[in-house]
């Protein structure tokens, strides 16, 4: 009954989550706007391609009014740089790369004056494109309406169909390593024994047999593969993992298996991190149990968590049916912070310690790292 329940919250926990993904989205195009500056009228003129087929300077000129309280985000060729009423914001450094100007920043650029004149300089004279948007979105997210209409039905284009190929190559692989892996570690993978990794939360005791040496290797070894397919299909890291996963840095398989290379060692190092913190702070806590029982609760939690993401990372490559980019990265971000508060009450239930000190503890161990895991990694 409870394995039910569980299974019930969990569906709900999806099916809200997408829905709120797909509620959230409010951006529209704005490429019936562009403007191109006519010297003999000295004025703006609508932009047409067969008219002006060697134009490269492409201009919106848009009322305050116009904005609705959203903002505006580009989607530029590489080299483009975006001008705000002729001063210079960003250049962008490649290939369809999305800049966001928020509402905020738009009206404070433009001060008391009602218009707004934006300008994309581009060197190849490739037409830039703009949406009104309420915030950030990914390339992928933006161009996703762009679809053809054919006779047999409606087809969404991929955007590169070869980094396509070599991530659904790196979904398999990483399956059947995962598969070897569990089986040499002896890791469980039954319905069962991932029922029981939920009993310190749900009843307060647990299993607490240690690992030895082989299982723990195992285990870290599955973790950074199935985070590797993780980062590399919904990555968008705000710090110096931006761009390992993108089309254009993975043009070739040496430069994919470069970039897994990267971000495997990455993980590890992330992985050894937060191992010596809690090892560390468990001792300048003076409590011994707090470290092994948090040890051994996020060794399950996080194992449950290894095998629900490879699920949902190979049935995404698969793609049997459809889940938006934004969603999964929203899903397996919430994921992530909700296994960090699952492993909190499972310590909690089976420790005396008082609360402050524990949450302090988890802070330092869980929280603080998870959200540094989620900025780093996800984005």
């Amino acid at each position: 009954m409870h394995q039910l329940r569980f299974l019930y919250l969990l569906l709900c926990l999806i099916c809200g989550i997408q829905a709120v993904a797909q509620n959230d989205k409010n951006f529209y195009s704005l490429q019936d706007q562009w403007k191109v500056y006519d010297k003999n009228s000295s004025s703006f003129l609508p932009y047409l391609e067969d008219q002006n087929p060697f134009a490269k300077n492409f201009y919106l000129l848009l009322n305050k009014d116009e904005l609705f309280g959203l903002g505006i985000e580009f989607v530029l060729p590489e080299g483009s740089a975006v001008f705000i009423n002729n001063q210079l914001q960003k250049v962008a450094d490649i290939e369809n790369k999305t800049i966001y100007f928020s509402n905020h920043l738009l009206l404070e650029k433009v001060g008391k004056e009602k218009d707004i004149l934006l300008v994309v300089n581009t060197v190849t004279g490739r037409m830039p494109e703009a949406y009104l948007t309420n915030f950030q979105y990914s390339y992928r997210t933006l161009t996703s309406d762009k679809i053809k209409n054919y006779e047999e039905g409606i087809i969404l284009p991929r955007f590169n169909s070869q980094y396509r190929s070599m991530l659904l190559m790196w979904s398999v692989i990483v399956f059947i390593l995962v598969s070897i892996c569990a089986k040499i570690g002896g890791l469980k993978t039954g319905f069962e024994s991932i029922m029981k990794a939920f009993e310190g939360v749900t009843l307060g005791r647990s299993d607490i047999n240690k690992l030895n040496t082989l299982q723990l290797l195992m285990f870290l070894m599955c973790f950074i593969l199935v985070g590797s397919l993780a980062m590399m299909l919904f990555g968008s890291g705000d710090i110096w993992l931006s761009k390992v996963n993108s089309a254009e840095t993975n043009k070739t398989y040496a430069d994919f298996f470069n970039n897994i290379t990267y971000i495997i060692i990455s993980i590890f190092l992330f992985v050894v991190f937060r191992l010596i913190i809690i090892y560390v702070l468990g001792n300048i806590f003076g409590n011994k149990q707090v470290s092994s029982i948090h040890s051994i609760e996020f060794y399950k939690m996080t194992w449950v968590y290894v095998l629900f993401y490879l699920f949902l990372c190979v049935l995404w490559t698969l793609n049997p049916l459809y889940l938006s980019w934004d969603f999964m990265r929203y899903f397996i971000g919430i994921a992530f912070f909700l296994k960090s508060f699952l492993v909190y009450i499972a310590v909690y239930k089976q420790v005396n310690l008082r609360f402050n000190y524990l949450f302090s503890y988890f802070c330092a161990t869980e929280f603080l790292p998870s959200l540094l895991a989620v900025k780093v990694f996800i984005g």
